[in-house]
């Protein structure tokens, strides 16, 4: 099946380009095993989930959204929003989000938390375009 510019949920073939895109906006390194493993992990749970963009059928950007269920009720944390470098700055991104807000609306979520690293500054201001405010909370993290 060919997949032509769409929004879907990623699958289990497209993982060497999900690892390449990764590996390029992220300077992540994680192995192909490991990311076998966590996406196992992220389809048994259905809180997660890794979205692609395709274009051409070739998955071009992700992202990915876990809710969490809270004392307080729903929240979710968006991760990993990567595009290839070639494809950035005509829309993928934002159609991306707008997919993953409107999982969480449908989902009853009343939060999405989104982190972002620093360097990352054209993401920072697509997110600030789109409504998320970098000054409400404050996160703390610990490497383990």
């Amino acid at each position: 099946m060919k997949r032509d510019s769409i929004i879907k949920e990623i699958e289990e073939r497209d993982l060497i380009q999900l690892q390449q895109i990764l590996k390029n906006v992220f300077d992540n390194n994680i192995s192909y095993e490991k990311m076998q493993n966590l996406y196992k992990i992220a389809k048994s749970n259905k809180n997660i989930y890794m979205l692609g963009y395709y274009t051409n059928n070739n998955l071009v950007g992700t992202v990915t959204l876990n809710i969490l269920i809270l004392p307080s009720g729903k929240e979710a944390t968006i991760w990993d929003l990567a595009i290839k470098e070639e494809y950035r700055r005509l829309g993928i991104a934002t159609r991306l989000m707008n997919k993953i807000e409107e999982i969480a609306k449908q989902e009853n979520v009343t939060r999405i938390w989104l982190f972002s690293g620093f360097h990352r500054k054209c993401a920072h201001e697509l997110y600030r375009k789109l409504g998320y405010d970098e000054n409400r909370d404050k996160a703390f993290v610990k490497q383990l």
